[in-house]
């Protein structure tokens, strides 16, 4: 009940619209009420009397009523629709809105298909009943009321008997209605499943493809589409069942309203006039009736979907601005971690972070290096405030990171993530996306800076390029300059690479290193990467493990400590030493003394 009385809450906003379309619903019904005794009389005051003027003008009369009803029904129905599509206007922007505001761990426990299918499928099923679903059942509550007064007036004795298969189509409604709401939230659930599915094979193709997995994949879809197919027709059995049986009492009624009404006019009890009019008013009894199960159906169906766009809506915003919240302005780039705990939601027994402390100075380019799972790029998370420290502070120019505004913090910072991710845009907007004001000049020294010209001029249309969704149509290392040169373009004071090089060639990360030190001078940089050839130049080197700083500074202080760096770049540089070696050895064999003087002494 809960569930429902927040759906209608959001027609609170067009209460005016909404009591508008309700009053001309009403008028509709009292139309409804009016034309059958109109009727009633053409033929007991008009057509009985054998005056041809009297037929005529109850049946203008009649026309005009109906006409006028129709007017009703199409001005009500325009204003129900527009509350309606505001309604689910409304729904929608707000399910985005706390989508932009949830933290990433909301969507690593749920999946984008989940999102897409609530966002979708979901919101038009609250659209149908808020648009009118609802409304119709006020108008049937009405039509029944109504017309239940007006046929005990007429003859309350056959009214009594034309209620006996009404009764029953009522408890068939009753069943109805405890079976359909558990079989519509079964649909739903199992439809966000195949748009899960489907998203992510999608997104995957070439994984797909790579391992020649089509037949898996498609066979995967069919059981899942299978799956679907059963939820919808154990829900179309219910109805199935149920509407063919709620005929047959509407059937009944007619039966004996044929059988005790014709008695009555027979006897003369009654008039032919009253037997019509009596026949057309069963059917505002009828149709509210017989239309419950169907209007049922609908109201199950948005309330199925209700708590799964609550479920959203009702996440709860972990990382968000406190009410003190300062913005923050100008800064320098001092990053201070002082004795910072972390651990993921699902796992608080294992620490990332342990007691983690590190300072950076402005200006200072930091590299951070670390096995897999050793928290480096959990850092630049931190920092954001993408995701919140368990214990211990992050601060910025000495302000706490939970003290300021998201939106001014984050501003401050230009990130080049590890997955870089374009959208489906030109090449030029893509690169703006962080400053869309800016120049086209600015966009082409962001693009050089990220030695990202050279290519974008060889495509079709330049920086006019359509790149595709998720940019498609671009190579790794494409996407990755791409996303570099977004980065540079805030000109942030911030500047954070997460293995923003790692899908690039050696000489093309020469060169973007080569650019990169114009872009880091004078502003604070954080480098984190696996290649030693990224971070050797970096004024200091962090390495982490275990969850702390197990050393600490210059590529040449590094290897002469003989510690973790240094195993570290053996590992990385032996099989190239050795492949160096070889070589020298063959080639010591073949070339005479003079040539041996210019081999390499190094790869």
């Amino acid at each position: 009940m809960s569930n429902f009385r927040r759906l209608l809450s959001y027609l609170t906003p067009y209460k005016k619209r909404f009591a508008l379309s309700f009053f001309l619903a009403t008028l509709i019904i009292g139309l409804d009420l009016l034309v059958p005794m109109l009727f009633g009389w053409t033929i007991s005051r008009g057509l009985e009397s054998g005056v041809m003027k009297r037929v005529i003008f109850f049946a203008v009369i009649l026309v005009l009523a109906q006409g006028l009803k129709s007017l009703l029904n199409y001005l009500q129905w325009m204003v129900q629709q527009k509350v309606g599509q505001d309604v689910v206007r409304d729904i929608r922007d707000q399910l985005y809105t706390r989508l932009q505001a949830l933290p990433v761990s909301f969507y690593q426990g749920m999946p984008t298909g989940q999102i897409m299918s609530r966002l979708t499928s979901d919101v038009e099923a609250v659209q149908e009943y808020l648009g009118w679903g609802f409304l119709i059942q006020l108008m049937a509550a009405m039509s029944f009321i109504g017309t239940s007064v007006i046929l005990f007036m007429l003859d309350w004795q056959l009214t009594l008997l034309m209620y006996l298969p009404m009764i029953v189509l009522l408890i068939i409604v009753a069943a109805f209605d405890r079976r359909i709401g558990p079989s519509w939230e079964a649909v739903r659930e199992e439809m966000g499943k195949l748009t899960t599915l489907l998203q992510e094979n999608i997104s995957g193709v070439r994984v797909v493809k790579a391992f020649a997995r089509e037949k898996l994949e498609a066979s995967r879809f069919s059981q899942r589409s299978e799956l679907n197919r059963q939820r919808n027709l154990d829900r179309l059995r219910l109805e199935a069942n149920a509407f063919p049986a709620m005929d047959l009492m509407v059937g009944l009624s007619f039966v004996l309203l044929a059988w005790f009404g014709a008695l009555r006019v027979i006897s003369g009890n009654g008039t032919l006039g009253l037997f019509f009019a009596y026949q057309w008013y069963l059917w505002g009894i009828i149709w509210p009736m017989r239309f419950m199960g169907w209007l049922i159906s609908m109201m199950r169906q948005a309330l199925a979907a209700a708590p799964r766009l609550f479920e959203i809506l009702d996440a709860p915003l972990k990382i968000s601005d406190s009410p003190q919240a300062i913005p923050l302005s100008e800064i320098a780039g001092d990053i201070r971690f002082e004795d910072v705990m972390f651990a993921f939601d699902d796992e608080p027994e294992r620490l990332v972070l342990k007691g983690f402390n590190l300072h950076i100075q402005p200006g200072e380019v930091v590299a951070i290096l670390g096995g897999t799972g050793s928290g480096k790029s959990l850092l630049v998370n931190l920092i954001g405030r993408f995701q919140e420290a368990t214990e211990g502070l992050i601060l910025v120019d000495g302000h706490d990171v939970r003290s300021v505004q998201l939106h001014s913090l984050r501003e401050h910072i230009g990130i080049v993530p590890q997955e870089p991710f374009l959208f489906s845009a030109t090449v030029a907007e893509n690169i703006a996306y962080g400053h869309p004001d800016a120049t086209m000049e600015d966009v082409l020294r962001a693009a050089k800076l990220a030695q990202a010209h050279e290519f974008i001029g060889e495509m079709p249309d330049g920086y006019a390029t359509q790149i595709g969704e998720r940019g498609v149509r671009l190579s790794g290392g494409q996407k990755q300059r791409l996303s570099l040169a977004r980065a540079i373009l805030v000109d942030p004071a911030i500047f954070i690479l997460d293995e923003a090089t790692s899908a690039v060639d050696t000489r093309t990360e020469h060169e973007i290193q080569k650019a990169l030190s114009q872009v880091m001078r004078g502003r604070t940089s954080l480098i984190i990467a696996q290649r030693l050839s990224t971070v050797k130049h970096a004024d200091r080197i962090v390495v982490l493990k275990d969850g702390i700083v197990a050393e600490a500074g210059t590529h040449a202080e590094l290897l002469a400590l003989g510690g973790e760096y240094a195993r570290i770049h053996k590992l990385q540089y032996r099989e190239s030493d050795e492949l160096a070696a070889e070589i020298r050895h063959y080639m010591a064999q073949y070339l005479p003394a003079s040539g041996r003087d210019k081999m390499p002494l190094a790869a």
